[in-house]
């Protein structure tokens, strides 16, 4: 297959194939890694497109309550820290800010709250997981046009100006496949390849968008024309990061189940994410050494959880949203946001991968906590904590605490609920990212050495004691733990502590919950 590389605008296309490229974004941009130049098309079954990086910039926050500071990467924060704490060194890229959507084609209020939402992150892509619309063709432009259009190139609807360039990339659904056999979803859009199923590269990233409906003419099963364009494709990509989009989720606790007939190898072919929809909820699980999103939160009816997948570890069935996630050539950052724009929930990836981990805290480590507002400076590791302290989990109300807290009153629960532990680093734990693995209910911010690294289910913006968490953790997640990376900057040589604050999203909660495992890479 031949390769152009376009050095400045990151443009690629084989003879014959078919490009679409991407304008960066209007905003400003900062990030901590250089974006590679976009490489590769493919003129093959599924077609294939390049696109150009983009993003936008946010401004740092005050990084929490009680003397706490910001992260600075991109684990610290979101649209107010994280990847654009730091202005990256002259003549590197900004990070890649892309969105997704899924199960959203209705024209319904919580539409048009997502949609809302998506863009004002300025993402320079959004991409679908199908169910894009639920009714006849003549619906098509009311359901995506209305809410999308300036995303949309070409775009003939009658809602405003569309894009100049296209920047919105969509899977089929069932439901597209309902309406005229996918013809009316055809016709409105305009994409590589069969339209069907294709690969795009934007920066450090390649999509690869498939057909997952059983109507699809090169099948959805693995063994199909389809799998086997994915697998070449998967192995021939120069991207930092692969991922996967389609609408029926290979596992899910939803209404739907995991749809077995898409259980393909994905990270044995070089997936680094796979993301889909068809349940009507958010979830996160990781199976296989591989991390899997549901975001079926577009705008259709919400649908409840009906039985723990494999691997579960996050979910929510009761909030609008989507994703949002930034990516440089060093790391991938996901977030989920709820349509009110509160983060519900964050995935980091690395592009590399140590060859193995080093545990610094241990699940069920014994840490001091206090049920009451901490003085100044108890981020830090020269804070005196005559706290008690007791074996994790910690909490009431879960199962298998090793340490039960009273929680105070029934009625009038501790907004939040404070947590120390001190332990050491050698020399080679210091250089690189590390991973966190935490069972949190319901939101928690944790810093490192006082400097914040990872929060969880609460604002994006300034966290006091009295923060509620942004939404309830139900079902079977209070005692899942919930891996992801984190920066690994403020630690240091010798003795460090983590201090976190784990915040109720009310008084009246019926359970708490904190355990947490810390790992150092190992080269």
């Amino acid at each position: 297959m031949c390769r152009a590389v376009g050095l400045v605008l990151g443009i690629a296309a084989c003879s014959g194939g078919q490009v679409a490229r991407e304008p960066a974004s209007s905003a400003d941009a900062a990030g901590e890694a250089p974006t590679s130049a976009s490489q590769g098309s493919s003129a093959e079954p599924g077609g294939g497109s390049s696109a150009d990086p983009g993003g936008s910039n946010g401004t740092g926050d005050n990084g929490g309550d009680n003397g706490g500071n910001n992260g600075g990467s991109s684990s610290a924060g979101g649209e107010e820290e994280g990847l654009h704490d730091h202005i990256p060194p002259l003549g590197e890229p900004p990070p890649l800010r892309f969105a997704v959507i899924g199960d959203y084609g209705n024209d319904s209020e919580a539409e048009a709250e997502v949609a809302a939402l998506v863009t004002g992150w300025d993402p320079a892509l959004i991409l679908t997981v199908g169910d894009n619309n639920y009714d006849a063709t003549a619906a098509l432009d009311a359901n995506i046009g209305k809410h999308y259009h300036r995303f949309i190139a070409p775009y003939t609807g009658s809602h405003g100006p569309g894009a100049t360039e296209n920047k919105f990339f969509p899977c089929p659904g069932n439901h597209d496949w309902n309406a005229d056999d996918l013809q009316g979803h055809l016709d409105y859009f305009t994409l590589p390849g069969n339209e069907r199923y294709y690969r795009l590269r934007s920066g450090p990233v390649e999509f690869f968008l498939l057909d997952s409906d059983e109507r699809e003419p090169d099948g959805a099963s693995e063994g199909s024309i389809q799998a086997q364009w994915l697998e070449a494709a998967l192995a021939d990509s120069e991207a930092d990061f692969q991922v996967v989009l389609m609408h029926h989720a290979p596992y899910s606790s939803g209404m739907h189940y995991g749809i077995k007939s898409m259980r393909w190898p994905y990270a044995a072919w070089g997936a680094d994410l796979v993301i889909a929809g068809h349940d009507h909820d958010y979830e996160r699980m990781h199976v296989d050494g591989l991390p899997y999103l549901v975001v079926g939160t577009g705008g259709a009816a919400l649908r409840d959880f009906v039985a723990e997948e494999i691997g579960s570890q996050r979910g929510h069935a009761d909030m609008f949203g989507a994703l949002r996630v930034e990516a440089t050539t060093k790391q991938l950052t996901v977030d989920f946001l709820a349509s009110s724009g509160e983060r519900i929930d964050r995935l980091t990836l690395a592009s590399s991968a140590p060859a193995s981990w080093q545990p610094l805290v241990n699940a069920g480590a014994t840490w001091r906590y206090l049920e009451a507002r901490p003085g100044p400076g108890w981020t830090t590791l020269e804070y005196a904590e005559p706290w008690p302290a007791g074996p994790a989990p910690l909490g009431f109300g879960v199962g298998g605490e090793g340490t039960t807290l009273t929680g105070g009153v029934p009625t009038d629960r501790p907004m939040t609920t404070y947590f120390r532990h001190r332990f050491h680093a050698a020399p080679e734990d210091l250089g690189g990212l590390l991973r966190l693995r935490i069972a949190v209910d319901d939101g928690a911010l944790i810093r490192l050495n006082g400097e914040e690294v990872h929060r969880i289910n609460l604002t994006e913006g300034t966290v006091g004691d009295q923060t509620h968490a942004a939404a309830v953790v139900g079902d079977w997640f209070p005692a899942r733990m919930s891996e992801t990376l984190i920066p690994g900057a403020a630690l240091r040589v010798g003795d460090n502590v983590l201090a976190v604050e784990v915040h109720q999203y009310s008084r009246v909660s019926t359970d708490l919950r904190l355990d947490l495992e810390l790992s150092a890479p190992r080269l």
